[in-house]
């Protein structure tokens, strides 16, 4: 067996690793930067099978360059992850024009991948050649699998992004493998452990309750998928307005049409259907009119109408403002929380809001207790840490645990 690590190592962002069994090749995930529209090192064409673990562009933003290159094979993922991933491709590749980069695929390439899409299930192992693949509920994000591929007798376990606790949105991951050889995991968290999630949630509430008898607005910059719909579940009985904003509102409408992805479909779909839906630039007028709740992309602030929101609000020491996620180095959330100024060059702006912000880890990511558990019970053969800007220094924290654990670098390739 041969692992070759296209992207993702040492770093967040364009993940892929491929994995010839001697028999079969295998690609997990091809991704592109979310910042920069970076991209992993090219794989072979002559695959046997592409898998995605999910839809967030990180994983699945350049599969569709393989079929403008020429690939003809399959590509497995969970129905909810295709889903998904086709809006998000879509909207990429409109970023990516309006940023004069260049895409590498089309619409086209898109509807090609969308030919040979296989659905996956949890736990319905597929055979393909002597190889057998098997996905794994990972708990990141509705439709976000682990990818399991047994060959030669030897199992290969790739965690894509995972979330071991439950959250008000998704189950927490399935962590019943076992008997794994080699397991190639996501080291985002692996420095730091999360806060209790409820603490967050009462916190949270309490900010908008107080900021709303003020007369004032909380704006709730959020992802798309995931994130979005976990504020309008935490949300529901918050008793002011809720706005939904930006491509939120399109991720809610196809995760709810797969109700066996998340947890809570019921309580997401009265709480969706419950707020105010804006989709013109009149409806944001009206939201600015009494105390509400705003959530709108995007979620690290470097596009959608979140820029309109904070132009506004800019002035009105009443008003809040919740980050709920990472930010990226480079980003306008990560310069707001840095420095205070909303910095967006693609906007033209540069405001010093007056209201206050405030930034709570409501991370879609597992943290380092929950990973080390997990290793312990899998109990691999080896471990390689990928997904993470901090993986050497996690290497050596296992290696002297008593695993073996490597953190590869880009473009590495390991003989098994």
């Amino acid at each position: 067996m041969e692992l070759k690590f296209l992207g993702g190592c040492r770093e967040v962002g364009r993940s892929s690793v491929l994995l010839n069994t001697g028999k079969e090749k295998f690609l997990m995930d091809y991704g592109i930067e979310v910042q920069d529209g970076g991209r992993p090192l090219q794989p072979p064409l002559d695959l046997d099978g592409v898998f995605i673990t999910h839809a967030h562009i990180d994983h699945s933003g350049f599969v569709p360059a393989l079929y403008s290159q020429g690939y003809q094979g399959r590509v497995f993922a969970t129905p909810a992850t295709f889903d998904i991933s086709h809006m998000l491709l879509e909207d990429s590749l409109k970023v990516q024009r309006k940023r004069g980069m260049e895409s590498g695929f089309t619409s086209q390439d898109i509807q090609r991948m969308g030919r040979k899409e296989k659905i996956m299930n949890f736990r319905d192992p597929q055979e393909i050649g002597s190889s057998t693949a098997e996905l794994f509920s990972a708990g990141h994000v509705p439709g976000a699998a682990s990818v399991s591929i047994e060959s030669r007798g030897k199992k290969v376990y790739y965690t894509g992004d995972l979330k071991f606790v439950p959250t008000d949105l998704m189950f927490g991951a399935d962590d019943s493998v076992r008997d794994v050889d080699l397991l190639i995991s996501e080291s985002t968290y692996s420095y730091k452990e999360h806060p209790d999630r409820k603490t967050l949630k009462e916190k949270l509430i309490s900010i908008i309750e107080e900021t709303c008898h003020n007369d004032g607005i909380t704006l709730l910059p959020a992802f798309a998928v995931g994130r979005t719909q976990e504020l309008l579940v935490m949300l529901k009985n918050i008793g002011f307005p809720i706005y939904v904003d930006g491509m939120g509102i399109r991720a809610a409408t196809r995760i709810l049409s797969h109700p066996k992805s998340f947890a809570c479909p019921g309580e997401l779909s009265e709480s969706f259907h419950n707020s105010h839906r804006i989709r013109k630039q009149p409806d944001r007028e009206e939201a600015l009119k009494g105390p509400c709740v705003i959530i709108t992309t995007s979620g690290m602030m470097q596009g959608g109408p979140v820029s309109f929101y904070v132009e506004r609000l800019a002035k009105r020491k009443n008003c809040s403002m919740v980050l709920t996620g990472f930010m990226v180095e480079g980003t306008p959330g990560r310069h707001l929380l840095e420095t205070g100024i909303y910095k967006n060059d693609q906007m033209k702006m540069e405001i010093r809001p007056e209201f206050p912000i405030h930034s709570f880890d409501f991370s879609a990511h597992t943290d380092r207790k929950h990973l080390i558990d997990f290793y312990k019970k899998v109990n691999p053969e080896k471990i390689f840490l990928v997904h993470g800007d901090r993986a050497q220094e996690f290497a050596k924290e296992l290696n002297d645990k008593g695993f073996d654990a490597v953190a590869p670098k880009n473009g590495d390739i390991f003989q098994v």
